[in-house]
């Protein structure tokens, strides 16, 4: 079995405080169970390790991502990297064809892709990794995971299955899907065996092989690349799901919650101010999430999410917040801008697809004191890099040596060097990063 997570989505319904280079997966807005901080991206890709299943894992990203997620997780990894976001579907595809190209897949071997947005025990897991042996058994194109409902939620897409409910102990056929229903309609959809999508799918490598061919598009990761802004923005259920009619789900009956709103990502903070603030006793059920320095006073307030960071202030009822992207498209500045995480600021240049797929991308970096930007071979991935210091003093570590770099110093590190900046002050930098295939 191979295993793809979805990590490139920008997240914006978690704004201010994600974006395109580091969306809300990336975000330490959630703790493990030592208390530490950390993200979505972590908790999911510890669940793998676990299983000791993460060497049988890729990380389908956007580039812009790289360097949070190695320091994150480490530089062992398998990443994916898009050269432009074209939602889940192209992710998925050109996934697909880095397996082909670079781990060996096989026609008949099993693929499961799952986002890491979401939240749940163990026994999720547990289920989701069943998903290869319900696809075996059902013999359907498409294995997905249904998870049992807890309420008549407007939030989330429904799957109808064509079994009763309490017949779902083996994998059951999907007939059809409800996108975010209307209240009554959830409450029908109950009655009728509804199950909430996961988001999780299961397939065999030669189902989605075969699409690319139909879609006359290349099977090599390379080549895919080069024609990677000729697929369809769409998302995957949009694009096969909907239309594929031999489908199996299994149910999962526990604990699960999709992380895309601030109302569901407060219900899973163990606490209720993280950052620089105070809240005054009188508040109930107020979350404070602070990235800032400055300091944050709530008081008397009830049922609000207060959000805080360079690109803004969102102050909402929990249950507005999901309308977060209507508000959005009113603010007349347009798309937000790059936020920090990890002490990174970012901003893309320019990004340029070669023809012989080796994808070239600029970034203007700025790093606060303290903070690093590493450089290393990422699984599969050979990159170079060059470092221009605009504004700062850093100390470069490259292949063991320490060396002081000063405003003006360009520094190259080709594919089989290893180094990192270090930051001695707030260091502003130009990246011209080279990935080669």
């Amino acid at each position: 079995m191979k295993i793809i997570l979805l990590s490139g989505g920008s997240g914006t319904r978690l704004w201010p405080l994600s974006s395109d280079n580091h969306p809300k997966q990336l975000l330490k807005l959630l703790t493990d169970e030592q208390g530490h901080p950390v993200s979505m991206l972590q908790k999911v890709w510890e669940q793998l390790k676990r299983r000791g299943l993460h060497r049988s894992a890729v990380i389908a990203t956007a580039a812009g991502q790289r360097e949070t997620i190695l320091a994150q997780l480490g530089d062992d990894i398998d990443l994916v990297l898009e050269p432009e976001k074209r939602d889940t579907f192209p992710a998925v595809l050109l996934a697909v064809a880095y397996l082909n190209s670079h781990r060996n897949l096989q026609g008949d071997e099993p693929v499961l892709v799952m986002p890491v947005d979401s939240m749940a025990d163990d026994s999720f897991y547990e289920t989701v990794f069943r998903l290869p042996e319900a696809l075996e058994r059902s013999q359907a194109n498409l294995a997905l995971l249904g998870v049992k409902p807890d309420y008549p939620s407007e939030k989330y897409g429904y799957m109808i299955p064509d079994e009763a409910p309490g017949t779902w102990e083996k994998p059951i056929a999907v007939r059809r899907f409800h996108e975010k229903p209307t209240k009554q309609e959830a409450v029908e959809l109950l009655k009728r065996g509804g199950l909430w999508n996961g988001g999780v799918f299961c397939f065999r490598a030669a189902y989605l092989l075969d699409h690319l061919k139909r879609l006359e598009l290349p099977l090599t990761y390379e080549e895919l690349l080069l024609g990677f802004s000729r697929i369809a923005v769409q998302s995957f259920d949009y694009a096969i799901v909907e239309n594929e009619d031999n489908m199996a789900a299994i149910v999962y009956d526990g604990a699960w919650k999709d992380l895309g709103t601030w109302c569901s990502l407060t219900e899973a903070m163990r606490s209720p101010m993280l950052g620089n603030g105070v809240m005054t006793e009188d508040c109930r059920d107020v979350h404070v999430v602070n990235v800032t320095d400055m300091p944050v006073i709530a008081m008397g307030l009830t049922d609000v999410v207060v959000a805080v960071s360079r690109e803004g202030i969102l102050v909402s009822g929990k249950k507005s917040s999901s309308r977060l992207k209507d508000a959005l498209r009113l603010m007349q500045s347009g798309q937000p801008r790059d936020i920090p995480a990890e002490g990174i600021w970012s901003k893309t240049l320019d990004r340029e697809c070669l023809e012989d797929g080796t994808t070239v991308t600029t970034r203007k970096i700025r790093l606060e004191k303290g903070s690093s930007l590493f450089h290393s071979e990422a699984g599969s991935v050979v990159r170079a890099v060059a470092w221009t210091i605009l504004h700062g003093a850093c100390t470069l570590r490259k292949n063991g040596a320490a060396i002081p770099l000063q405003t003006g110093a360009t520094v190259v590190l080709e594919r089989d060097d290893a180094g990192e900046v270090l930051a001695l002050e707030p260091l502003d930098l130009i990246e011209v990063s080279t990935v080669y295939v």
